[in-house]
């Protein structure tokens, strides 16, 4: 394929057909695998074609990449993938660093494109958040610690049963429950304190015990899967949507995102337009 006059090895789309067909079987498992087959090809041919546009317009700025981004980039890549950046040779070397200096070009050839984009005016937020306010809706979440004791290859259940029911027994004497989750809980540590969550961040038998407990009070023992376990409720704090000062700062950067990403797309639509793309022969 030639994008521009610039031939554009075939490789690069079955290379990039290859992740989308793992993406496409895992949204769409049922779906046969000629059908995935076309699906990634054509997704493929045109992210290809797309990156290609786009680096070709960034190469057009003359302006040299720094070397010591780059450098700092290629160091990088060794770090995060040492096995790799250990096998490479100076040549594959040299085709990292290009492939880096093309990658930051785009980068810096995409902020240019964007850079005219104001800050969303008081009432464009105020209207994403009337219209987005349901979807921002803090969930229900309490405050509070516990007591536990594990069964596992070293304590039976009847073993961790005694010794809580024996610290159940301590607390109905009024003993803190703090010291104790600190003296004899198996997680021991601040007083048991699990800071405040939401349903689902604790295990399913967790979260049964504690979420309709009110506010001040200790649980009953509980099984989990890793032990027997008594809970205290500091705080509960209902769902609510938040007001529009505390999501302010995010609606914000929502909406510059959304916007820079509509204007990338509209600059990428005209570039195809007036782009002669042709087959190999």
């Amino acid at each position: 394929m030639y994008i521009n006059g610039e031939f554009v090895d075939d490789a690069l789309v079955r290379l990039e057909a290859v992740q989308i067909k793992q993406q496409l079987r895992a949204e769409s498992p049922t779906s046969d695998d000629f059908s995935i087959e076309i699906q990634a090809r054509d997704a493929a041919r045109e992210m290809v074609i797309e990156r290609i546009l786009l680096s070709q317009s960034a190469k057009k700025d003359p302006t040299p990449v720094p070397p010591f981004v780059i450098e700092a980039e290629l160091q990088k890549f060794r770090e995060q993938a040492p096995q790799q950046a250990g096998c490479l040779l100076p040549r594959d070397e040299e085709t990292l660093r290009s492939n880096i200096e093309n990658e930051l070009r785009m980068q810096r050839f995409l902020a240019a494109i964007t850079a005219h984009i104001p800050k969303p005016t008081n009432k464009q937020v105020a209207a994403f958040y009337q219209f987005a306010k349901q979807s921002l809706t803090v969930p229900e979440n309490i405050h509070a610690a516990h007591i536990v004791k594990d069964v596992d290859e070293s304590t039976s259940e009847a073993d961790a049963l005694a010794a809580i029911q024996q610290i159940q027994s301590s607390l109905q004497q009024g003993a803190s429950f703090e010291q104790l989750a600190d003296e004899q809980s198996d997680c021991p540590g601040r007083g048991g304190d699990l800071g405040f969550f939401t349903r689902g961040e604790m295990v399913a038998e967790f979260d049964a015990a504690v979420f309709d407990l009110p506010a001040g009070s200790i649980s009953e023992i509980f099984r989990t899967p890793f032990g027997f376990h008594i809970a205290k409720v500091y705080e509960r704090r209902a769902a609510r949507i938040p007001r529009l000062n505390e999501v302010r700062a995010d609606l914000e950067e929502s909406i510059l995102r959304q916007t820079k990403i509509e204007t990338i797309h509209a600059y990428m639509r005209d570039v195809r337009a007036q782009a002669d793309i042709r087959k190999s022969k």
